[in-house]
């Protein structure tokens, strides 16, 4: 029988964020960099590929003295930030280049912490608290956590019934993800005069459009589109497909005129390829080859829609634990990591072409200017104003005692409005027993929106569900 004092002891209270940050480092940095994978310059006869990424020992960047190791208790005396060089491959026609592009704020005790796998007498020595857990960052001398952010599971299909401007509306909402890009999908039933009862909305095209179009742009005939449903959602599909009448071609500019309008038709044929490659359930894919895929994940979502309006099936709950997921310090690092990048991407562009239209020796050390990365980051973790909009991610570690410091670690924060009512999700859920503590919420406006996790919660990593798939695919289910 395991009683609490045995969880604490086999499982540390702040292990899931230095997992999550080690994870960071050995494999989330570099998927960023395989997700650019070269830079285009327009330089002629000259080519750019990013190669590995790694981040090296923690120093200090002192002025006159150049990087020099400094411990996280120094840091903290003098108003330091405890961070480490990033150091990235870039490959010039070939030729291989290994240059700092900035500097990453160190967790501190994970595992390229110089704290970490020091003895408790070693630890004191340093100045450091022997039972002090880590799990969190200084920057600016100022110990700083990361809050947990609760969210929506993403690319998981949620089925309601909503009212919207007084009417009965059947919505199916997908949040679908793609290295870090975010765009919300919805298939709607309502009742309208005379343009269909289904319709898609996605970011890229003003105001809903008719499902059946859309899946005809994808490159679905009408027998395939009626395929796709079962005998019940048949009439409802047939209706929508007389209304509105179209081939392949047609329903395609059709969605270039709504997706580019009042701009020139050529223009408007490339729009509505950008909108569909990028912007359309994006986690399916971005290519011309997933337009079928894409459209037979949409009559899912509407099969879905209509037998719920049909009760068929129950709505779904999307305050149900199952549909919510926790994202952790070394995500929310990836994430901002992944926009400073970017950032400093388009710069090192432009530095290589400046350099070149400068008829200099073009060269890939003098044009990163590491400064841009670092101050990014930094920013971001000492205002906690992340990437998004959000604000107070990152919050001053609560030192009142032991317990507050390891409780603030734990702490839950949900992404919704606090001025709203959101009477639901402030509630408490019954598949929150055991994950979340029923009791240590604040009062006011943050009360059931700020939870903190119980004590015997664990936080499962996410695994790559493509070994499961297989598997499932040779058993024939």
């Amino acid at each position: 029988m395991l009683s609490i004092q045995d969880f604490v002891k086999r499982e540390d209270l702040t292990r899931f964020q230095l997992d999550s940050y080690n994870w960071l480092i050995e494999r989330g940095l570099q998927e960023v960099i395989d997700e650019k994978g070269a830079l285009e310059i327009d330089i002629p006869d000259y080519a750019l590929e990013l190669g590995k990424i790694r981040v090296g020992s923690p120093r200090v960047n002192e002025s006159g003295e150049g990087p020099v190791p400094r411990s996280p208790f120094e840091c903290r005396l003098r108003n330091l930030t405890y961070s480490a060089p990033i150091l990235l491959e870039f490959k010039q026609n070939g030729e291989s280049v290994e240059v700092e592009v900035g500097y990453l704020p160190v967790m501190l005790d994970s595992n390229i912490c110089m704290l970490h796998g020091l003895s408790r007498q070693e630890l004191i020595e340093s100045g450091e608290d022997p039972e002090d857990l880590g799990g969190y960052f200084i920057i600016n001398g100022t110990e700083r956590s990361l809050i947990i952010v609760e969210d929506l599971a993403p690319n998981r299909i949620v089925t309601t019934k909503e009212t919207i401007a007084g009417k009965d509306v059947v919505v199916a909402k997908v949040f679908s993800v793609r290295q870090g890009f975010r765009s919300r999908v919805t298939v709607e039933k309502r009742e309208t005069a005379g343009s269909g009862s289904l319709f898609v909305t996605f970011p890229g095209i003003p105001n809903r459009i008719n499902l059946t179009i859309l899946m005809k742009a994808l490159g679905m005939t009408t027998d395939e589109i009626l395929d796709q449903f079962d005998d019940d959602a048949k009439l409802e599909v047939t209706l929508n497909l007389e209304l509105k009448d179209m081939e392949g071609a047609e329903a395609f500019d059709y969605l270039g005129k709504r997706a580019g309008a009042g701009h020139a038709k050529q223009y408007q044929a490339t729009r509505a390829n950008q909108v569909i490659n990028n912007f359309l359930l994006p986690h399916i894919g971005n290519t011309e080859d997933d337009r079928k895929a894409k459209a037979r994940y949409l009559a899912i979502m509407a099969q879905k829609v209509i037998d719920l309006d049909l009760d068929k099936r129950e709505p779904d709950d999307k305050d149900h634990y199952s549909n919510k997921r926790l994202r952790l310090a070394g995500d929310l690092m990836q994430e901002l990591f992944r926009v400073s990048f970017n950032k400093i991407s388009r710069d090192i562009k432009y530095q290589l072409e400046k350099q070149h239209a400068r008829h200099r020796q073009v060269n890939i050390k003098t044009a990163v200017r590491s400064n841009n990365l670092t101050e990014s980051i930094n920013y971001a973790l000492a205002t906690g104003n992340w990437t998004g909009g959000r604000s107070g991610v990152s919050q001053v570690l609560d030192r009142t005692n032991h317990l507050a410091s390891i409780a603030h670690r734990r702490r839950v924060s949900s992404l919704l409005s606090r001025s709203h009512p959101h009477f639901e999700a402030r509630d408490l859920h019954a598949t929150q027993w055991g994950r979340i503590c029923p009791n240590e919420t604040p009062e006011g406006q943050n009360c059931g929106l700020v939870k903190n996790l119980a004590v015997g919660s664990v936080i499962s990593p996410e695994i790559d569900e493509k070994a499961v798939e297989k598997y499932l695919h040779e058993f024939g289910v």
